[in-house]
């Protein structure tokens, strides 16, 4: 049953937007609730915006766009977000950061395993000390969404190792993917005041109009806020099916979701964090039919070691060595088959089987033995 999550003076909201529009598609609602309580928030906008070039191309009437037409998008696009807040109820100065990573860069910073772009994450939450996160869904099928979820949790992941815990972490959809998710959902009821102030916001994004139809379908009489999926739950629309560890392997169940994909031009991307080895991150080109592929380091750009991989009609079972990265502390894997601009599913967070792995033993000081 759908619950809703009370709001108070003494909340303090931490929201991550990847894009300028993203406050309001997804929380202008929200936005507009923490005012009323007295909360207060800081939002956090990954990218400019600034690589969105067919809006670009028609509103400014240019074909070519070189990097500083992108620059000058961006920055308009900065401009249009800190309206909207205001539109919103976000008083001046907002607390508003924009970190100008890469737009559609957001799932190479995960697989170069960015450390600086991970200290950031950490950064603005330790600064900032929330009673909520609130972050892009794992599930949306906007690349740079799902991959910053995944960053997310390996920031907080860090964060709880540190002595910082984060109560309360939602994530909403702005790109839903076709399938319906049973999720544990927060609702928030909106008025028809607050539904014409959300209205409003989204139109302050006067760069993204041209898709107006499709953004004001945002403007709902509810916002769905939800609990990140746990590494076992049940997700039966998601291609990587099931993830089984032991032996020194990796074993992923896939299924093509849809008839017409095919796993041949298809890559599977996995972000391991170890506790000896650090991050990992691997990319492995899925091929056709049943044989070997080369499995290649994303950080270093080096090929690394061999997996197979299985193929029976729709269904491909992997098996990846996994023995030197052993214990495994997160498992993070995403089928890429990118369907023109928008992925066919986001990331997936896979169980990890500790009892399977090394026994690790934390000396005082700080370094770690394998037993």
């Amino acid at each position: 049953m759908p619950r809703t999550f009370p709001l108070k003076a003494a909340d303090r909201i931490l929201f991550f937007a990847s894009h300028p529009d993203d406050e309001s598609l997804g929380g202008g609602g929200l936005v507009q609730k923490a005012v009323a309580a007295g909360a207060q928030m800081r939002f956090v906008f990954l990218t400019n915006g600034d690589r969105n070039p067919w809006p670009q191309r028609v509103m400014e009437r240019c074909v070519f766009l070189d990097a500083r037409a992108r620059r000058r998008w961006g920055t308009q696009r900065r401009q249009e977000a800190l309206n909207a807040l205001a539109i919103l109820g976000i008083g001046e100065p907002a607390e508003a950061h924009f970190l100008s990573w890469p737009d559609q860069g957001v799932t190479p910073l995960l697989m170069a395993g960015d450390e600086r772009a991970l200290e950031t994450i950490c950064e603005q939450i330790a600064q900032w000390r929330p009673t909520h996160v609130i972050l892009p869904a794992a599930e949306d099928t906007h690349p740079d969404h799902s991959a910053f979820f995944v960053l997310a949790q390996i920031a907080l992941d860090r964060l709880r190792r540190r002595g910082l815990n984060v109560r309360h972490v939602l994530s909403y959809l702005v790109h839903a993917p076709q399938a319906r998710l049973a999720l544990s959902v927060r609702h928030l009821a909106l008025s028809l005041a607050e539904k014409a102030v959300k209205r409003d916001a989204i139109q302050a994004h006067e760069t993204q109009m041209l898709s107006r139809r499709r953004f004001l379908a945002h403007a709902r009489d509810v916002e769905e806020f939800h609990l990140p999926l746990k590494p076992d739950a049940r997700h039966p629309h998601h291609p990587i099916v099931s993830a089984d560890q032991g032996r020194g392997a990796l074993r992923l169940k896939l299924r093509l979701p849809r008839k017409f994909l095919r796993f041949a031009g298809a890559t599977l991307h996995l972000a391991i964090e170890t506790v000896l080895e650090g991050s990992l991150r691997w990319s492995l080109p899925l091929p056709g039919r049943s044989a070997r592929a080369r499995l290649t380091d994303t950080v270093t750009g080096q090929p690394g070691r061999w997996a197979s991989v299985r193929i029976t009609g729709r269904t491909a079972v992997v098996v990846l060595p996994i023995a030197a990265a052993q214990p495994l502390g997160q498992l993070f894997a995403k089928f890429d088959r990118r369907r023109l601009f928008y992925d066919t599913a986001g990331w997936r967070e896979l169980p990890v089987d500790l009892d399977r792995g090394p026994k690790v033993r934390l000396h005082r000081l700080g370094t770690a033995v394998v037993e």
